[in-house]
């Protein structure tokens, strides 16, 4: 699919774009001083032959900026970028004492030897089990022991259940205790779907933004995004957005594919905001029956969707029922002394030990745990975050809030005839013109990255907001990346290269791609951006850093 990539840090237009054409990884060679007389007469155009056409476009990607070229693989970059967060909590946890936050610590068997590799990892890996760590590291080693732990989704955990039960059976449990292996494990497990998250990214904005260049401004900032630190701490961040990012794919590519029901599924045991990932999947079959309408597509669509649909809340119902089963009855359950006894020290509810007063969501008539674990544990309602003891934590929220809501009002007021019809029906051929494929495609993920915000900032706790957008949104990423490559920014960079001879006459490689890597030298050469572009970087690199640091020493972050 060929999409066009007009100018403009909004979804609106802008004047059309001179562009090279590159296909396939090779470079298009051009003479330097006709490269640059063209951009400032930004008249001249081509196409972009690297994945289909679209009625209508005529524009395609602009060319790296520079003809100084840092070329790294993704996979590279993405492990690079995880191995950069762990030497960072590492160094943090030993210079910084941990707060005492108050908050749950996972109950352990003190008098359990100590295994030789324990002290290892808890000093090279320390920082990386605080906050909800605590919880997953816990359900892995113990299962949903206590009540409140049932605001946290069984599909990572469990990953880690499995293969720590799997390596108990040899030697290497000799060496190291089961927590100690479940955060080995939780690191290593999260750099590979952080890795997969990349690519996935990688694929689903090369589709929607119809711009390799766009494309690689969008990874390079996920790989250093500001919610960095939840990433490759032992929460379920990256494995949720490798997910989502690939049902986002595969909505677009092929809605209707029996396939997809597989990322969809896990993404919904993952995080409970995956069940809003099931929107792309019936958006896009609609759209699909509005583009190809007949009584026989209408009939195969709709079959294929509610087989789609019947599996994956299948799996969805099995978690529920087990989680009635945990709590809804009174049965023993042999948990460990120390459990126990953290249980009654707390007061926290114990499975297995119902009472008329505990689990009053079990007499519900649908028994779902989930907003009542967030309610009674967490005070998570409607408004009850605004206190003004709260106000750093939506200090913290601001930048994400108001990166993504001004772009998502800029998209709806330039395009509002469209997103009043949903991108399904005709609308004036004025308007239709006005529009680039990326405008016709993104509707969708607009609504969806503007409901979660204000999801975040009305019902949750707002500090959560960043993280939230940066596991389940690619609209962040690609709402930044428009700031790096609109027309505007890069013809000005460009000039700024030229008279300060960074960029010299006869050049000709400043067209090449290289497939599946990404081109570092515009997020590196910072003395050519302008302010904009300036403060989106330091946001970014800002969070990473001081959110590991804080993160790792149990202070409050996002």
């Amino acid at each position: 699919m060929r999409m066009e990539s007009n100018g403009g840090s909004s979804g609106g237009t802008s004047p059309k774009r001179r562009v090279n054409a590159v296909g396939n990884g090779k470079s298009h060679q051009r003479h330097q001083h006709h490269h640059h007389q063209q951009y400032a007469n930004n008249q001249t155009q081509s196409t972009v032959p690297d994945g289909g056409t679209d009625a209508g476009s005529s524009t395609a990607e602009l060319p790296p900026s520079s003809g100084s070229f840092l070329h790294i693989s993704i996979i590279k970059l993405a492990l690079g970028s995880r191995l950069l967060v762990v030497a960072l909590q590492f160094v943090a946890n030993q210079l910084l004492p941990d707060h005492d936050a108050g908050v749950f610590i996972a109950p352990r068997d003190m008098n359990a030897p100590e295994r030789p590799l324990d002290a290892l990892v808890r000093f090279t890996l320390g920082g990386l089990d605080r906050w909800d760590g605590q919880y997953f590291l816990h359900i892995a080693e113990h299962g949903y022991t206590y009540e409140n732990t049932l605001a946290f989704f069984p599909l990572f955990p469990f990953i880690l259940k499995i293969v720590s039960s799997a390596l108990n059976s040899y030697d290497v449990v000799t060496f190291i205790s089961y927590r100690e292996l479940s955060l080995v494990l939780a690191v290593l497990f999260n750099m590979v779907c952080f890795v997969g998250a990349a690519k996935a990214l990688y694929r689903l904005s090369k589709l929607v933004l119809g711009s390799k260049k766009k494309a690689e401004i969008a990874v390079l900032l996920f790989c250093f995004n500001p919610a960095s630190i939840f990433f490759t701490a032992t929460y379920t961040e990256s494995l949720y957005a490798w997910l989502s990012f690939a049902v986002m794919y595969q909505s677009i590519e092929d809605v209707t594919s029996i396939f997809i029901t597989i990322p969809l599924s896990l993404s919904i045991l993952s995080r409970s905001n995956g069940m809003i990932n099931i929107g792309f999947v019936l958006y896009f079959a609609v759209r699909r029956i509005a583009a190809q309408y007949n009584f026989h597509n209408v009939i195969c669509i709709c079959s294929r969707l509610f087989t789609m649909l019947i599996i994956v809340l299948f799996h969805y119902g099995i978690a529920q029922v087990y989680n009635y089963y945990l709590f809804c009855f009174v049965q023993k359950f042999n948990f460990p002394e120390h459990v126990r006894e953290y249980a009654a020290e707390h007061g926290l509810v114990l499975a297995g030990n119902k009472t008329d007063e505990s689990s009053p969501w079990c007499t519900n008539l649908l028994p779902l745990s989930y907003s009542y674990v967030q309610s009674h544990y967490w005070n998570v309602g409607f408004l009850r975050y605004y206190e003004i003891k709260q106000l750093p934590n939506f200090l913290l929220a601001i930048p994400a809030v108001f990166l993504t809501l001004s772009n998502c009002y800029q998209y709806l007021q330039d395009h509002w005839e469209y997103a009043a019809r949903l991108g399904l029906f005709h609308v004036s051929k004025k308007q239709f013109k006005t529009m680039r494929p990326y405008d016709r495609l993104a509707l969708v993920f607009i609504v969806h990255a503007l409901l979660l915000t204000l999801v975040s900032l009305l019902f949750v706790h707002v500090q959560v907001t960043t993280r939230l957008l940066c596991a389940a949104s690619p609209v962040l990423y690609w709402f930044a990346a428009e700031y790096f490559t609109g027309e505007r920014a890069f013809i000005k960079r460009q000039v700024i290269r030229k008279l300060s001879k960074q960029v010299k006459d006869g050049d000709e490689n400043s067209c090449t791609h290289v497939i599946n890597h990404v081109d570092l030298s515009d997020l590196l050469d910072i003395r050519c951006m302008n302010w904009q572009q300036q403060a989106i970087l330091l946001y970014f690199v800002g969070y990473t850093v001081v959110g590991t640091i804080l993160f790792s020493n149990f202070y409050p972050w996002t």
